[in-house]
């Protein structure tokens, strides 16, 4: 794509040097000339020129613009082949926000297994069957509901967590456990919710659980607060750039 971008510039180049030179040996030829040109005439061919130059150039700047758009779509389909090659050995567990990386065409469905509601309440199988895939790592996503669903008592909703994670490690031996925090959600979230107000103390709760397991934290929770930009209207979810953020963040962390 670059290099017929460049061939486009190179040829717009091109037209507005001959269309230069046209005029100069026109204008040679008009000083010497003994013939009798109407002014007219003249005034006539160099408007035809100027329009010829200018059309040419315009098609030309069209063409480019096409390129750099092809560019753009190739650059998202290039991004999104990128994560799912880095997350080709991986499996990532959740709710509705996490179910938005295949909503959005991030990740496989393979790769994800989401859906809105998700809690650790109902999870047993989720968690079993996405052990059974056998994956070299494991990235758990859930909390967000799960605020509501113990009544704002981490305590409790981190025995829950740990059991299924131990389970899943029983199944899938040679898997690295990732745990990722609570997304932040706006005020006005808090306001209508005042159950998702926990999403600090849950945090520590998973981070210290990651700590005594063994296994490892990634800290989510200051991506959406830095990027305000991306917060869906309800203040919990986010739009699709989002993702890229988060998923980079699991790499990192997790050394995958």
């Amino acid at each position: 794509m670059k290099q017929e971008k460049a061939k486009y510039i190179r040829i717009a180049i091109g037209v507005v040097l001959a269309a230069f030179l046209l005029l100069v040996v026109f204008n040679l030829v008009r000083g010497y000339s003994k013939a009798d040109v109407d002014s007219d005439e003249i005034n006539a061919n160099l408007t035809a020129i100027e329009q010829l130059q200018t059309a040419e150039v315009a098609e030309i700047e069209k063409a480019v613009e096409t390129l750099d758009r092809a560019n753009q779509v190739d650059s998202s389909a290039s991004k999104k082949i990128r994560y799912r090659r880095a997350f080709s050995k991986a499996i990532v567990l959740g709710d509705s926000l996490t179910e938005g990386l295949t909503v959005y065409d991030w990740l496989t469905h393979s790769q994800v297994s989401a859906k809105v509601g998700g809690s650790i309440v109902y999870a047993d199988q989720q968690f079993q069957t996405a052990a059974k895939t056998f994956p070299e790592y494991a990235f758990f996503a859930f909390g967000m509901n799960d605020m509501g669903n113990y009544g704002g008592d981490e305590v409790a909703f981190v025995k829950k967590y740990k059991s299924l994670l131990k389970a899943f490690s029983e199944t899938s031996t040679d898997t690295t456990i990732c745990v990722c925090s609570i997304s932040t959600p706006t005020a006005g979230a808090i306001k209508g919710n005042k159950s998702i107000s926990h999403y600090i103390k849950f945090n520590k709760a998973i981070e210290k659980m990651c700590e005594d397991e063994g296994y490892i934290y990634v800290d989510i929770a200051d991506i959406l607060p830095k990027h305000p930009e991306l917060y869906a209207g309800d203040g919990i979810h986010a739009a699709p750039s989002y993702y890229p953020l988060w998923m980079d963040r699991m790499i990192e962390v997790s050394g995958m």
